[in-house]
């Protein structure tokens, strides 16, 4: 199966659509293992450590279809 390919824009709007409405900043990067990873920023430390756990999950699956192009 190939992959489709976007950019860390792209895929930082994906994670943030999945996870949900909150007060928090999604940022995309490659990553040796999975391809990319996303990370979360905010404010509010437990709203971040949710999140994370969300991306987290949300993030392997979507590297199952997703390529992180330059």
């Amino acid at each position: 199966m190939d992959k489709q390919t976007k950019t860390a824009s792209e895929l930082e709007d994906l994670v943030k659509t999945r996870i949900g409405a909150g007060d928090f900043r999604v940022t995309v990067h490659r990553d040796d293992e999975a391809g990319w990873h996303a990370t979360i920023y905010g404010n509010q430390p437990p709203e971040v450590r949710r999140c994370q756990v969300m991306a987290d999950t949300i993030t392997p699956e979507l590297c199952r279809h997703y390529d992180l192009v330059e």
